[in-house]
């Protein structure tokens, strides 16, 4: 996903996340790695903020604690940014693999998501 935020594009990539950024995001957020994307989705600061340091990890950088996300850091403006990136189609749409026949489509199945990716869509209800 690309992120517009404080005046350059992030990529943010759930699924490359390495095992010590999981845990440190857990451990500041104080739940699993589903919760964090609902709670992302939902706007709570904490996951807001850890998403910000996962995405700098990612970029490269060493943005130090979690906990510590900067002066100039702008929670709200981030999640608008987030929200924005997520309601963009992927260019490259991957199969779902959960889904076993190809009659099954995502407009026709009544499986539920069950992936963190997955968690990650808003839901329907908004």
């Amino acid at each position: 996903m690309k992120i517009e935020y404080a005046g350059r594009v992030w990529d943010f990539d759930l699924e490359e996340m390495d095992v010590d950024q999981c845990v440190a995001v857990e451990k500041y957020v104080g739940k699993g790695l589903g919760e964090w994307a609902n709670q992302m989705g939902a706007g709570s600061v904490k996951a807001i903020i850890a998403l910000w340091w996962v995405m700098r990890e990612q970029a490269g950088e060493s943005p130090g604690p979690v906990s510590q996300p900067g002066d100039d850091f702008r929670p709200v403006r981030l999640l608008a940014a987030f929200h924005a990136a997520d309601a963009e189609p992927d260019p490259d749409p991957e199969p779902d693999p959960t889904l076993t026949s190809p009659a099954l489509s995502p407009a026709t199945s009544a499986v539920t998501p069950t992936t963190l990716a997955a968690a990650l869509q808003p839901s329907p209800t908004g």
